[in-house]
């Protein structure tokens, strides 16, 4: 809540800047924030405000602005923005950020803008646009730091402080061959503890995990969560060092993962852009394939019932607990399958434990559905339903509850083995499956007891 009235009344305060036109005051205002801050501020302005602000933020500022905004508020800012300007600014910017910023604008308009950098910029954003999009090669910045196995720490030492003020991320300094090849890591901290007299080859860590150019950016993320890095080493099919992943880049990368896993698990494709900048089409698109295998999985929770029509029609108080019934049990499994699903992502769980998975999870849910249970028949009695429906309702619990733990515990582990990503199926196919065969637990416990 602080931050969010702080964020308010900066925007309140550049509006009123903008509009008395006090520019000089404005532009040493916004260069005392971060830009994270001030992309924050310029997200809430209209576009024309917007534009103004950044012009009067220096070329470097202004690159690592848009490289904080929202992809949606960028890109209205770069359709408006002159090419020369535009070319100046990624210019002053790391080129992972300047290709991530030309992704999307037209491609004419992306060649003009490349074609005003300087030359060695210009081939950079090139280099980094020819990987395929959500690769590492995509995501990489060439501004890293060689090492060479023969220097002493004091030479290095030496080099890295002439070297500062082109240098990028020195989280990790990496150490290459003549012909570049990685051949180890020396992260800062052993470097500056190190005695001066002492070689590189001496205090490195040979080795180094690193990624591929074309390895997807899931695995980087995974690699990255794994090993708790800050940057990664990127490298050609030939094992040369080509550039490095830094840790804002390792987050969004996270986070975009992360959101990706959500959406799928709730039966979503993942929209791939911020929300208010999807297209209302896009978000049918995405949505409209998983409802319609929800609904024909729907389709068989009616086939239950019918199928069950003599003893709903002879005990109509059954049909009262149908929604609390399918409800939990949905519930169950979907509770389970997110925890399973987690348990894979952290490598914690493997295939061949499926049988222990699925003990522990039907043991959990039987415990929780003889509770439930309890509860359950205090519930009916109290709606004066009799005995009988009490006990159908108390012992169909923790049998509907124990079942959707078990398939919630099997699907990610059998998607997974498959190849399929547990979260694109688990979500939907336990909607569609528990609703059904649950009835079918509670009816047929019901036609036991009370037929």
């Amino acid at each position: 809540m602080p931050e969010m009235r702080m964020e308010t009344s900066r925007v309140t305060h550049v509006r009123q800047l903008l509009r008395e036109r006090k520019y000089r005051t404005l532009s040493v205002d916004l260069l005392r924030w971060h830009p994270a801050d001030i992309a924050e501020v310029l997200e809430d302005l209209e576009p024309s405000e917007r534009l103004l602000a950044l012009r009067l933020l220096p070329d470097e500022v202004a690159g690592e602005v848009l490289a904080e905004m929202e992809e949606s508020s960028a890109r209205e800012i770069l359709d408006d923005i002159s090419p020369e300007r535009l070319a100046d600014i990624l210019e002053d910017i790391q080129d992972d950020d300047a290709a991530a910023l030309l992704e999307d604008v037209p491609d004419a308009l992306r060649e003009e803008v490349i074609a005003l950098m300087e030359a060695e910029e210009a081939e950079d954003v090139r280099e980094r646009l020819s990987y395929p999009e959500n690769s590492a090669g995509r995501l990489m910045t060439a501004d890293v730091v060689r090492l060479r196995r023969r220097w002493t720490v004091a030479e290095t030492l030496d080099y890295l402080r002439h070297a500062a003020q082109t240098l990028g991320s020195v989280y990790y300094l990496y150490v290459v061959d003549e012909d570049d090849h990685l051949v180890g890591v020396v992260p800062l901290r052993a470097l500056v503890t190190a005695a001066p007299e002492k070689t590189i080859r001496e205090i490195m860590t040979p080795n180094v995990v690193r990624v591929n150019v074309f390895d997807d950016q899931e695995i980087v993320a995974d690699l990255a969560a794994k090993y708790n890095f800050v940057a990664l080493p990127v490298v050609d099919s030939e094992e040369r060092l080509v550039g490095v992943i830094t840790i804002d880049d390792l987050v969004d990368v996270l986070e975009e993962e992360a959101t990706e896993d959500i959406q799928r698990l709730g039966g979503s494709e993942p929209l791939g852009t911020a929300y208010f900048a999807t297209p209302i089409r896009t978000m049918i698109r995405k949505r409209i394939g998983w409802l319609m295998l929800l609904f024909v999985g729907g389709t068989l929770t009616g086939s239950v019932i019918r199928l069950f029509e003599d003893i709903t029609t002879q005990f109509t108080a059954l049909t009262i607990f149908i929604p609390l019934l399918i409800g939990t049990g949905g519930n169950a499994g979907s509770q389970t399958v997110a925890t399973v699903i987690r348990a894979l992502a952290l490598g914690e769980v493997e295939f061949h434990e499926i049988f222990h998975v699925v003990l522990r999870e039907a043991t959990t849910a039987s415990t929780i559905g003889l509770i439930l249970g309890g509860i359950a028949f205090v519930r009916a009695l109290l709606w004066h339903t009799g005995y009988e429906i009490a006990w159908v309702v108390a012992l169909s619990l923790p049998f509907i509850t124990v079942w959707a733990a078990i398939i919630g515990a099997m699907i990610p582990l059998v998607a997974d083995r498959l190849g399929i990503d547990p979260t694109v199926i688990s979500g939907p196919f336990i909607s569609t499956s528990v609703d059904a065969t649950g009835l079918a637990i509670y009816f047929t416990i019901a036609r036991l007891i009370l037929m």
